[in-house]
């Protein structure tokens, strides 16, 4: 009987140790997401943070989208209601941070020119939901462009996207 209390007492001491590590350890990804989203403030002024994982300019005119690194955090990555490209909203441009419309997403409502610094990697791939062409940018000027309606991945060095 001694011997199954020391192991019982044990037990619940060993559990009451893990529990609280695994709790720190499941709180991590959400601790690295809102550090992104803090830093994208600070280094882009004027941004309001819309969601846990969004950040919007200019009343909706643009908006970063951060990826969920924790696939257990349940996120549906493609939970939008009404969608053209990928996860590019009907109307909208958008670049992302990964090939094939994937990793965080900047999203522009406008066509006017804008900077795609606030995506904080480089543009891997550009959906164009909207009826007007594309272009991306860097310092020299025009170096590709994304048609009506498509998508595609690019190695291009873009600085700046606009229709």
């Amino acid at each position: 009987m001694r011997i199954t209390l020391i192991s019982m007492t044990t037990a619940v001491a060993l559990a009451l140790l893990v529990a609280p590590a695994g709790a720190v350890a499941a709180s991590q990804p959400d601790d690295d997401l809102q550090q992104r989203i803090d830093l994208a403030l600070v280094e882009f002024p004027g941004g309001v943070q819309s969601a846990s994982n969004e950040i919007t300019w200019g009343d909706g005119e643009v908006t970063l989208t951060l990826s969920d690194p924790d696939p257990a955090s349940g996120a549906d990555p493609d939970d939008a209601a009404a969608r053209s490209i990928g996860s590019c909203a009907t109307g909208a441009h958008c670049v992302y941070s990964s090939t094939n419309l994937q990793g965080d997403r900047l999203s522009f409502s406008s066509c006017a020119t804008a900077s795609v610094a606030p995506l904080g990697s480089a543009v891997r791939s550009i959906a164009n939901s909207g009826d007007a062409v594309v272009r991306a940018y860097n310092d020299l000027g025009a170096v590709g462009s994304v048609g009506a309606n498509s998508w595609q991945n690019t190695s291009w060095s873009i600085t700046k996207i606009g229709c």
